[in-house]
């Protein structure tokens, strides 16, 4: 298993340009540090009307299915 930090900017329904996608493999990763990047997420977030933070766990190499948890959605 991976785990992965997200910010993902949601645009408008409409608009056609790609959003912004940010991505920090944590996998190997203690729980303070995590928690500073999370915050340094949020504080990168203030740029987009609205965004999701998740943490990403990803199963793909277990050929199983992912699931996120949300951390903030705005």
């Amino acid at each position: 298993m991976r785990i992965y930090l997200e910010l993902i900017e949601l645009l408008p329904e409409g608009l056609t340009e790609e959003p912004d996608f940010i991505r920090i493999d944590v996998t190997d990763w203690n729980k303070e540090d995590v928690d500073t990047a999370i915050q340094f997420l949020k504080e990168h977030a203030k740029v987009y009307e609205h965004y999701i933070i998740q943490i990403h766990y990803c199963y793909h190499e277990e050929s199983k299915p992912c699931s996120v948890e949300v951390v903030e959605v705005k």
